[in-house]
């Protein structure tokens, strides 16, 4: 399958849209209606958690709509295949996700920089 640069890049939108409303809703789920949100409502905190997050999210559905058709139909297929991944790996949903664990013994950036400044081998 081979895709023009137009295509690809309303593809790369529907992803960044895809993960800039789920930012919001979590906003919304985590810091409004969790337990602690519930507790300690003030008109800042229904303004920076419920309001701000609700206009962001309505205005990443108002720029979805901009998207071409085609790019849904991909996009559509690109989250079906992932919650199909995540039902498979979670044995229907039974188990907890998988987390990344940057715990180890990870490389530093300058150890990653330096990778990039040997030269190649011949």
């Amino acid at each position: 399958m081979v895709l023009d640069l137009n295509t690809a890049a309303f593809m790369i939108s529907f992803g960044a849209l895809a993960a800039f409303a789920m930012v919001n809703l979590s906003v919304m789920k985590d810091l409004f209606f969790s337990r602690q949100g519930r507790e300690q409502r003030t008109l800042r905190t229904v303004l920076v958690h419920l309001v701000s997050p609700l206009i962001a999210f309505g205005l990443t559905v108002w720029l979805w709509t901009s998207l071409d058709p085609f790019t849904w139909i991909v996009g559509g297929i690109w989250i079906l295949l992932g919650v199909v991944i995540i039902g498979i790996i979670t044995r229907g949903f039974r188990r907890p996700v998988p987390k990344l664990d940057f715990s180890g013994d990870s490389p530093t950036t300058t150890q990653i920089d330096q990778l990039g400044e040997t030269p190649a081998p011949r």
